[in-house]
């Protein structure tokens, strides 16, 4: 894929090892390879990608845009793709930034949960703290969710060193 489709938004993507092994199996067939671990990757240009996670549970009461989050929504984790990639890659915790519910996550808020999810020794998972005065995204009248807002602020990273990755987005409700 060439470089200026991530100008503009994030790219829903396979990483380089993973393209390199396919087309090295395309020449045998495939030889059955299905391992492609895709995720959406972005690099400062990209911009702000935005997720609204939503509320699954039935409410017994009207939800309102100002609603605190915190009273639906227990936790945000963000994991990256799972693959081998060089020291300059993509850093989670210093190279993005986070909004959730309208309100900017400070840095000392997102936290790297270590043994949960790891990949060659590689955690690749975040926690984001849900902030005290985060609301509630309404839509559809009676749907509502969370917005999470991701940006690259990190001006080294670069499709070539590793471009920041999301490939699971994991919430849980109180």
């Amino acid at each position: 894929r060439p470089d200026s489709l991530f100008d503009g938004g994030w790219v829903m993507d396979v990483g380089k090892v993973e393209r390199e092994t396919k087309q090295k199996v395309m020449k045998y067939g495939g030889l059955g390879y299905i391992d492609m671990k895709t995720a959406l990757y972005g690099i400062p240009s990209s911009g702000t990608l935005n997720l609204v996670l939503p509320y699954e549970l039935p409410v017994t009461e009207p939800v309102k845009t100002d609603s605190p989050a915190s009273k639906y929504f227990n936790a945000v984790v963000l994991c990256e793709v799972n693959e081998k990639r060089g020291d300059k890659e993509c850093n989670m915790l210093a190279d993005l930034t986070f909004e959730v519910g309208g309100v900017t996550v400070p840095r000392d808020a997102v936290s790297r949960i270590h043994g949960a999810a790891s990949y060659l020794k590689k955690d690749i998972c975040i926690h984001v703290m849900i902030p005290d005065d985060a609301v509630l995204s309404l839509k559809n009248g009676n749907e509502f969710g969370l917005a999470v807002d991701v940006t690259v602020t990190g001006s080294e990273v670069s499709r070539e060193n590793g471009a920041c990755s999301i490939s699971h987005v994991i919430w849980e409700h109180t």
